[in-house]
């Protein structure tokens, strides 16, 4: 596996490729001078990227997100972290059809 600064910069060389500031041939040039481990000059000449954007929710929620649970809700032992959010979220089961809510936990 590469080393993370060359992942980095094959990534970078893919956006600039994708917002048409390099053709194939240069791509490809580029990404020889990467992997070969000259990532400064694979770089070179290119303008800084912009941070990518967050993605953008439509609507508020997601799928079974829900701000408080239900009181005929069950509690289950199950939790994780909301990769989006960094918000640790407990699953609640609805008894009447069994379908899974996901409610944040309060914050301590």
């Amino acid at each position: 596996m590469p080393p993370p600064e060359q992942e980095r910069a094959a990534a970078a060389l893919g956006r600039h490729f994708a917002m048409d500031r390099l053709d194939a041939d240069e791509l490809d040039r580029r990404l020889d001078l990467a992997f070969a481990g000259s990532v400064s000059d694979a770089l070179d000449g290119l303008p800084p990227l912009a941070a990518p954007e967050p993605v953008k929710r439509r609507w508020g929620r997601r799928h079974g997100e829900s701000d408080a649970a239900n009181p005929s809700w069950m509690p289950t032992k199950e939790r994780f972290i909301d990769p989006s959010t960094q918000r640790v979220m407990r699953v609640w089961v609805d008894p009447a059809d069994q379908s899974r809510h996901y409610v944040p936990e309060p914050r301590a």
